[in-house]
């Protein structure tokens, strides 16, 4: 799987959030994008899942173009995506959250299944099991039964995670994952981002925080003020010098 992200400009009135973005990644991988606050990084997270247009540009996936493209056909195309603002059923249980992401799956629409009951009950319950699958890989099994609004954030970045994994993507978009959590939840995370590769799912991170990206990423991308500064390996980003200045800080003398 490759995905090509070429020339990506997004403009808000006279502002450019993004602007001759271009870098490209192969999978399964993990890869992240990182820069300050206001550098463009959700804008493009938006592009990618047809929340925006682009005035200027394409991404493509395996070489067809899906930017510009409506929100369900790029889920279609087994992308998924968390928000930086966790958006949960609070009153739905742990287990219904992440049955949600696995609706699309279950054949048929409801007229179909009035007809074929039993082939739709079927499919429900491989559905079911998929989900009891990811609850237990995401340690919330023993939760499934409790209100979503009652977990605490760490929990609530994981049920987002395991909702979009139930879609079966190829490519997950996980908007600042990380943020809010504290050190040991934060380590838990990681290390469950890490073996999603080997699943045959490649990630695109967002993240501020760059200890948390610079021991799980394969490439880094830099975006200051909507452009791409930067892109290579933690090593390579972590040494060059237009990122000290932009995002870590000017070097010391």
């Amino acid at each position: 799987m490759k995905i090509e992200i070429d020339d990506i400009g997004v403009r808000f009135g006279g502002l450019w959030a993004n602007r001759n973005v271009s870098f490209s990644f192969e999978g399964p991988s993990i890869t992240a994008v990182i820069g300050p606050n206001g550098a463009g990084k959700s804008t493009l997270f938006n592009v990618m899942t047809g929340f925006i247009k682009p005035a200027t540009g394409e991404i493509r996936l395996r070489g067809e173009r899906i930017s510009g493209q409506a929100p369900e056909k790029v889920a279609a195309r087994r992308i998924g995506r968390t928000f930086q603002i966790p958006e949960i059923c609070h009153e739905m249980s742990v287990r219904d959250n992440v049955l949600v992401g696995a609706h699309r799956h279950i054949r048929g629409n409801l007229f179909s299944q009035v007809l074929n009951i039993g082939a739709s009950g079927a499919a429900e319950r491989e559905a079911g099991d998929r989900v009891d699958v990811i609850l237990k890989d995401t340690r919330l099994y023993d939760l499934r039964d409790r209100p979503a609004g009652t977990l605490p954030l760490g929990r609530v970045r994981l049920l987002e995670i395991a909702r979009a994994l139930a879609s079966e993507p190829e490519l997950l978009l996980l908007d600042e994952a990380a943020s809010g959590l504290n050190s040991q939840e934060s380590a838990e995370l990681a290390a469950f981002i890490r073996t999603l590769p080997s699943r045959g799912i490649s990630v695109l991170l967002i993240e501020h925080n760059v200890g948390f990206v610079m021991e799980l990423a394969s490439t880094v991308a830099v975006l200051d003020h909507g452009q791409l500064i930067a892109v290579g390996t933690p090593e390579e980003v972590r040494n060059n010098e237009a990122v000290i200045t932009a995002y870590l800080g000017k070097r010391k003398s």
